[in-house]
């Protein structure tokens, strides 16, 4: 059977009222007889579809969620023209009225054409219905144009081969207007799931684009949205299987936004291609986020040149975000989990955010932030992947850092790694977005290397501790900082190394070496100021090479540490340069010759730490504050309390320090030195002025200071 439906000289008024609004969602008055006000196809009786077992071993869909296929004898069909509408078929139950389609019974619904109306599903709680999107274009000035209210669930078919449009004006008359619903161009009381392999495009010109006030599938299809705020969103959950996606939203791309559920408010991908502009948040996962594949492509409010930083370890000079605005990458409210995936992220805030803990295992990042590279309030955890952070203001942050494996290469214009605890002291001076870190106050916070390849260029502390440090394996390579307000090394209580391999230079005014209690050697060189590229290079008296590194700034310390460090003798040269090596990362080379060093130091190693500068062996220079500082002749204070000052810097050359600051090296009228040509004050070289502080260490955070 077929049946069109049309408007009539007595329906003129009801009519024109339709095209002057755009769409009504007045369900259709069920007791009248006029002919075009309630019409449905045939009653023959068509089993009723049911929901079936969860067959995905993650148990997140269902059968019917990864279903594309439908059965054209047994489906409603419905062929859109204008405000017209012709149906046929059987299986389910569908009336036409002033624009609107009504879908009152489980089936399967085969849509087509224009339509400027909208399609609204109020079937029963435990109907499943299947809304099979064959070419169909629906444009709804006043309301959702696909608005479900009732059902046990709706799945989506994107027909493959077609395009498919929904489009929203920015004014709606709310069904419920306390809870200002509908509320996306795609818009579901009930569970949502969407599959195929076609095309869907959504102008969603009043607020979200597709929107589950429940639970959210997509397991395919082809998406390009434009939202006035969020792209996609499920309450309860998201979940993603594939598909590909460009979303370009005002507010955040995707987000699950239970809050008051501890089990619900979760994401999980596994696969599909994102490109995702906006101007808050990526992906935003109220509790936990897990991804496990995929290709991600993310822009947060401008990119990292939108940023607070204005590239100088100044915050809050060259931003145009807000500073309530959070615009992170990808954000979760308790936990990320990442084991794979291929991403880049450009961002103004952090660009992978947790309030709780973050793990990856897996994955290629190329990530360039304004903020923060990869930021937990409490733990970070890297097992695997490659990550390149070409651009931060600090690259790994959380309360406690553990790293045992991967490869990682860091760019930070304030701290490489930095565990921290308190509120974050990178935030002093106002800048938007400044992070709490997870029950820790100043003298907290662990960083533990046991694996992988880290690569750190910092303006600021190459590795950061507020607490201690431990090392048992992997390679850390850091070029530190250039000015004396920093340095590579930087920790309050211990840093005990008992394997792999350290190389750390910078400036030499509040260098740290290794701790007493390690037990495994390392050489502190302090040098006259080289130029970058020149190499230092480190040997056993009999010429066999140790270790042979050009640092890619100046410096004016080295700290090296390697199992080869053995008890015996050795020749640290420097000033010469490297030719014919066998292999060269990252200035780190191995074989080749080195020839004209203007410095060669011969000496006998030291159990744990030999203190070099050029003319041999020495005790140190300069002091440290915190618990048990990196270097002979002084001891460490109490947090916020200045070391005892070595031998031959004179008292007042210590200033009283703050957390995990150092003061600094004095001269002969206990003055702190001018810092190199070019440099920052270190005031301004990352973290704030000494007396910008609380007597006794870090700033404390206001009660009303969270993460964003």
């Amino acid at each position: 059977m077929k049946k069109t439906y049309f408007a009539r000289p007595a329906a003129a008024l009801c009519m024109a009222a339709l095209l002057l609004a755009g769409c009504s969602h007045s369900i259709p008055d069920k007791s009248s007889s006029s002919a075009e006000s309630q019409v449905s196809p045939s009653s023959d009786e068509v089993p009723v579809q049911t929901l079936s077992p969860e067959t995905a071993s993650d148990g997140l869909f269902h059968e019917a969620d990864l279903d594309v296929s439908w059965d054209a004898a047994n489906a409603v069909k419905t062929v859109f023209s204008g405000s017209e509408a012709e149906i046929s078929g059987k299986g389910g139950a569908a009336s036409f009225r002033d624009g609107v389609l009504t879908i009152s019974k489980a089936g399967t619904y085969l849509l087509s054409g224009e339509l400027n109306g909208s399609v609204v599903v109020e079937a029963g709680k435990e109907d499943l219905v299947h809304l099979v999107l064959n070419g169909v274009s629906i444009t709804c000035e006043s309301s959702a144009p696909v608005n479900i209210r009732q059902v046990d669930k709706v799945v989506v078919t994107l027909v493959d081969g077609t395009d498919n449009i929904l489009t929203d004006g920015a004014d709606y008359q709310y069904d419920d207007a306390d809870a200002e619903e509908p509320s996306a161009a795609l818009f579901s009381k009930e569970d949502l799931s969407l599959n195929g392999s076609g095309s869907l495009t959504i102008q969603a010109n009043h607020n979200n684009g597709i929107q589950s006030k429940d639970d959210l599938r997509i397991s395919g299809g082809n998406y390009t949205i434009t939202a006035a705020k969020n792209g996609i969103v499920g309450k309860d959950s998201l979940a993603v299987s594939d598909g590909s996606f460009t979303v370009d939203a005002q507010n955040d791309g995707l987000k699950s936004t239970n809050a008051t559920d501890e089990d619900r408010g979760y994401m999980t991908i596994s696969g599909g291609t994102y490109r995702i502009v906006t101007e808050s948040d990526g992906f935003q996962a109220e509790t936990d986020l897990t991804i496990t594949g995929g290709a991600f492509d993310i822009v947060t409010a401008g990119g990292n040149t939108n940023s607070s930083n204005s590239g100088k370890g100044m915050w809050g000079l060259v931003s145009s975000a807000s500073d309530d605005v959070s615009a992170k990458g990808i954000k979760a409210g308790k936990s990320i989990v990442i084991s794979g995936g291929n991403y880049t992220l450009d961002t103004s805030d952090d660009s992978i955010h947790s309030n709780g803990s973050i793990e990856i295992s897996g994955g290629t990042f190329q990530i360039s932030s304004g903020d923060d590279g990869v930021h937990a309030d409490e733990l970070l955890t890297i097992r695997d992947g490659e990550m390149e952070i070409a651009q931060s203001y600090e690259g790994l942050e959380a309360l406690d850092i553990h790293l045992d494996g991967g490869n990682v290469r860091i760019a930070a214009s304030d701290d490489g790694i930095n565990a921290a605890g308190g509120n974050d002291g990178s935030s002093m001076g106002g800048r938007p977005g400044q992070n709490a870190f997870g029950g820790g106050q100043g003298g907290q916070g662990t960083l533990t290397i046991t694996g992988g390849y880290y690569l750190v260029d910092a303006r600021g502390d190459g590795l950061d501790s507020n607490g201690t440090v431990e090392m048992t394996g992997g390679t850390v390579i850091v070029n530190g900082p250039e000015d004396n307000g920093n340095g590579a090394l930087d920790y309050d209580s211990t840093f005990l190394i008992s394997g792999g391999t350290l190389i750390a230079a910078g400036s030499s005014g509040m260098a740290q070496a290794t701790s007493e209690g390690s037990s495994q050697n390392a050489v502190m060189y302090y040098l006259d100021t080289l130029e970058s590229g020149t190499a230092v290079r480190l040997e056993r008296a009999d010429g066999t090479e140790i270790c042979t590194f050009a640092p890619n700034k100046k410096y004016s310390s080295v700290l090296i540490s390697t199992p080869e460090l053995v008890t015996g003798d050795y020749v640290l040269k420097s000033g010469g340069a490297v030719t014919g090596t066998s292999s060269d990362q990252d200035g780190l080379t191995v074989g080749g010759s080195y020839s004209g060093e203007t410095v060669s130091v011969s000496f006998t190693l030291a159990d744990p730490v030999t203190y070099l500068d050029s003319n041999g062996v020495t005790q140190g220079r300069g002091g440290f504050g915190g618990f048990g500082g990196g270097r002979p002749g002084g001891r460490g204070g109490r947090m916020g309390e200045a070391g005892t000052p070595p031998q031959g810097i004179p008292e007042q050359g210590f200033e009283k320090g703050h957390g995990n600051r150092r003061p600094f090296e004095g001269n002969a009228e206990g003055e702190a030195p001018a810092p190199p040509d070019g440099a920052l004050p270190p005031e301004n070289g990352g973290e704030a002025p000494l007396d910008a502080l609380p007597e006794g260490g870090e700033q404390q955070p206001e009660p009303s200071q969270t993460a964003m």
